[in-house]
């Protein structure tokens, strides 16, 4: 197992998006059950999965695998049409490979007794074992099914090569190879056939040589470099298969055929060929991404320092480096930034499981809107987004969500509707969780607050509504195995908070809730304009900022107490910062920031525009952090610390919100 090692973080990840994709599929599956595209990706996803877990040695993956595989075959065939039930069956299955792979993350490697799942499979398969020879590998015929397949894939512009490879004398590992190599290929197509059969080859125990059958659309040198570019490998072998091909093949050595031998410079069109490849990746340390990060955020300093510098001395000698090494600072930082954001979907894409296996559990039915998965937050924060929104969810279908009796009984449909969106908002990620439940009543949340001791006169309806974050708060009369409205809500406000975020709840009695969680897409450099408010510099993130106008006294109007501003024919709210921010106003010249949060635009008045400039934000120490107003603070090119402001929490204190 010790030579799996260097393996094995690739096999963590490569488990995880094979299961992930099986789940998705599956759903799929069960919505349309006569596409046959989505059991060939489910065939795909099983059989490359097994061949991983048989090439690590995890044997216990590889059998229940295998017998899913049987599963699948029947639906395939038309012998067994998918039902709800295999489907579920199926799924208990993924979630015990799933908690095999945890086990192993951790270093827990055990035996597994998995005969009560396969002995369901093989009720729905009437599986009979297979005897498997190891040591006669398949002849060099072509079947005439194979045939056929290779016909089809000329008549849809598709191509078929027949592939040896020779491993070398000294691999170790040969399935382990044969899988890497067999996986690169079936990314760009499909192996119709294998010599020895496949798991023969998952277990390594073959000569050097297999061979294969390929259906793809690449060009015979893409297919070289993709399997040459391995390592361990003698030699590689691809001839083009003529669609009119005769039952009997052999191997012929013409020129049109292309040999490389690994230990001689001859690389027939290697190079042209990894310039047709796919994006190359590789798998980077994210504590060397945050070291990069880092990096980049002190060269930005120092790059606005010298500016400073180079006007205040007026050493235009230095302009033209300078602007060079603007333009590299600004390409790496977009670099590094670019790196480090992940979309949401990792994380929303668990949900259509999760919402189905609740539906069953809860006899409920539910429609599931997910919006904006595409939305990128940095990765850290994706990874740890988890955790809270599965709460979240879980709650909203548990005790949000009313009966189907009762909602038909109060006018509503008979289905929930469960609501997940993500947008970016400036330098925030705005996730909201909604659902049309009965949502959170203040007299009961009153009611339970008295009975728990808490004081709670004088609390508005929205202030009873917040309580529910307050550690161990909950109005639910009866505890599930699913969720409880308030339990654990506290821990769910901690970790937002522990993300730099933060999450607030509105609702309306029979009309339902929406959690609110606002996220800083942890940039650590961003675009900002620098104002001044009485004495005062302020940095206002650039992103949420629509335009600046320079405005007189009497175009802001005063209406119910509040001073509004008319722009795009709408009345829009007027923020003086002076007033909330505590400083005294100059008062003189009075320009407006007009901003748009989510879809409301608000009109910030500011003394003085000083003008745009590249910051780096640097979090407020624990003393500062309870100051709502601001994100955080930069330091300038003079050396000067300013604080950045949180226009979210400055805009919307004070303004109710509606669901």
């Amino acid at each position: 197992m010790d030579d799996n090692n260097k393996y094995i973080e690739i096999f963590f990840q490569e488990t995880d998006e094979y299961l992930q994709r099986l789940n998705e599929c599956l759903l799929e599956l069960e919505r349309n059950p006569d596409d046959i595209s989505i059991l060939d990706e489910i065939f795909r996803a099983a059989h490359t999965l097994k061949g991983m877990a048989a090439t690590m040695g995890y044997n216990n993956m590889a059998e229940l695998t295998h017998h899913m595989e049987s599963v699948f075959e029947l639906f395939r065939s038309g012998k067994t049409s998918v039902n709800s039930e295999i489907i579920s069956l199926i799924f208990k299955c993924l979630d015990r490979l799933s908690e095999i792979v945890e086990d192993l993350r951790e270093g827990n490697v055990k035996e597994y007794n998995l005969n009560d799942l396969i002995s369901e499979l093989d009720k729905v398969s009437n599986y009979e074992p297979e005897t498997i020879n190891t040591n006669q590998p398949s002849d060099d015929n072509i079947s005439d099914i194979d045939l056929m397949i290779i016909h089809n894939a000329y008549e849809n512009n598709y191509k078929a090569y027949r592939i040896k490879v020779e491993l070398s004398n000294d691999c170790i590992l040969k399935g382990a190879r044969a899988y890497v190599i067999i996986n690169k290929l079936e990314k760009d197509g499909e192996i119709i056939q294998s010599d020895p059969n496949t798991e023969v080859l998952e277990s390594g125990e073959f000569d050097n040589i297999f061979k294969l059958i390929y259906i793809t659309k690449l060009e015979k040198e893409q297919v070289l470099g993709l399997v040459e570019d391995n390592l361990e490998i003698d030699s590689v072998y691809v001839q083009e298969l003529n669609e009119s091909l005769e039952n009997e093949f052999t191997f012929v050595n013409d020129n049109s055929n292309i040999q490389v031998n690994k230990d001689t410079e001859v690389k027939n069109n290697h190079n042209n060929s990894h310039n047709n490849q796919g994006n190359q990746y590789i798998r980077v340390d994210l504590n060397k991404i945050d070291s990069f990060m880092n990096l980049v955020s002190e060269l930005v300093i120092y790059r606005t320092r010298l500016e400073n510098v180079s006007k205040e001395y007026k050493t235009t000698a230095i302009n033209e480096p300078l602007e060079h090494v603007a333009r590299i600072t600004t390409e790496l930082q977009d670099l590094v930034l670019k790196i480090r954001m992940q979309p949401v979907n990792v994380v929303f894409n668990r949900f259509p499981r999760m919402i189905r296996d609740l539906s069953q559990e809860l006899n409920k039915d539910f429609e599931l809107i997910i919006e904006g998965e595409d939305t990128e937050l940095d990765r850290t924060v994706v990874s740890e987004l988890s955790e809270p929104l599965v709460h979240l969810i879980r709650n909203a279908a548990d005790h949000g969500i009313e009966s189907p009796e009762r909602r038909v009984s109060i006018g509503k449909s008979k289905t929930g509707l469960i609501k997940l969106s993500a947008y970016q908002e400036g330098n925030r990620v705005i996730i909201t969780i909604q659902d049309d439940g009965k949502g959170i009543d203040p007299k009961a949340i009153k009611e339970s607050a008295i009975r728990k001791g808490l004081k709670v006169d004088g609390l508005t309806d929205k202030e009873l509504v917040q309580l529910i974050f307050n550690q161990g708060f909950s109005t639910s009369k009866e505890v599930t195995n699913i969720s409880g409205r308030g339990v654990g809500m506290d821990v769910v406000r901690q970790k937002i908070e522990s993300l730099g975020g933060e999450i607030d709840v509105v609702s309306q009695v029979d009309k339902g809730t929406t959690f609110i969680i606002k996220l800083p897409l942890t940039l650590s450099i961003i675009q900002a304009l620098l104002v001044k408010v009485g004495q005062e510099v302020f940095a206002l993130p650039l992103g949420v900022i629509e335009r600046v106008v320079k405005v007189e006294h009497d175009e802001i109007v005063e209406t119910h107490g509040n001073e509004v501003y008319v722009y795009k024919n709408k009345a829009i709210p007027v923020i003086r910062l002076s007033e909330k921010l505590s400083t005294y106003s100059i008062g003189e010249d009075m320009h407006m920031i007009i901003v748009l949060l989510g879809d409301q635009y608000y009109g910030l008045i500011v003394d003085e525009l000083i003008g745009q400039q590249e910051i780096v934000i640097k979090k407020l120490g624990s003393v500062l952090s309870t100051m709502k107003e601001y994100l955080g603070a930069t330091i300038l090119g003079n050396g000067d610390i300013t604080l950045i402001l949180d226009l979210s929490n400055i805009c919307s204190e004070g303004i109710d919100d509606e669901i």
